[in-house]
């Protein structure tokens, strides 16, 4: 995890504006859905690209949400609308999905890069708002770091302790 930090530290240091902050936390929010759209093209499980699409809207709504920010200073209102996916975390990793849990394991990282990104932009805020705005968002990539921890929990009937 130390070069996870290092590489975010790295990144919040270099920014000098909060005009910075949102162009790297959009760039972010977009590399993000472009990654889950790719993964979703490739995967051969309905439940898995089920999964990639939900996380890809997700993504792009973030980005929505910091371009509105960035274009009337307004703190917008986010939610997210996580549908159910506990049937599908009955469904097992066979035969050759094993690259799929590859995949799994890559989002995983991808959202608590993501969660740790917001979480520090947050204690960087120069206001309460702002602060309020960047925990929100790093609540949701918590969330979907959490979904997608479900689904590994179930295929290797492990789970991580976080």
């Amino acid at each position: 995890m130390s070069d996870l930090l290092k590489d975010i530290s790295g990144t919040i240091e270099g920014l000098k504006t909060f005009d910075d902050v949102l162009d790297v936390s959009i760039t972010l929010e977009e590399q993000g859905r472009e990654f889950y759209l790719e993964k979703a093209s490739t995967i051969k499980s309905v439940e898995t690209i089920g999964l990639y699409n939900y996380l890809a809207e997700e993504e792009g709504h973030h980005a929505d949400y910091l371009r509105q920010y960035r274009k009337d200073k307004n703190v917008p209102k986010v939610r997210s609308n996580a549908p159910d996916f506990k049937t599908s975390f009955s469904m097992e990793f066979i035969d050759g999905r094993l690259g799929e849990i590859g995949v799994l394991l890559a989002a995983l990282r991808l959202e608590r890069k993501s969660e740790y990104f917001y979480t520090e932009l947050s204690k960087r805020a120069d206001n309460e708002e702002q602060r309020d705005f960047f925990n929100k968002l790093a609540s949701f990539e918590r969330g979907h770091y959490e979904l997608i921890d479900g689904f590994l929990g179930e295929s290797t009937q492990f789970r991580m302790q976080t």
